[in-house]
């Protein structure tokens, strides 16, 4: 399966099988994943950290949207 920028991280899914709460979408997630890890790392420039991190999080949906899972192979 491919990963989709815009598509749910963790989607509450009713017993009927629709989306209840679609929540952060997987580039939220990954940018504020990627954000933490800057931040932890005591970088002062707040500016460079988040543009820096939603990059990783594009850079990171883009090569995980190519990458081939073991059930494609």
């Amino acid at each position: 399966m491919r990963t989709k920028a815009k598509g749910p991280a963790f989607p509450l899914i009713s017993d009927e099988g629709y989306v209840i709460n679609a929540g952060l979408t997987k580039r939220e997630y990954f940018a504020a994943m990627a954000l933490q890890g800057l931040l932890a790392n005591n970088n002062k420039e707040y500016a460079y950290c988040v543009i820096s991190a939603v990059e990783f999080a594009d850079d990171l949906i883009e090569e995980l949207s190519k990458t081939k899972t073991n059930e494609e192979k």
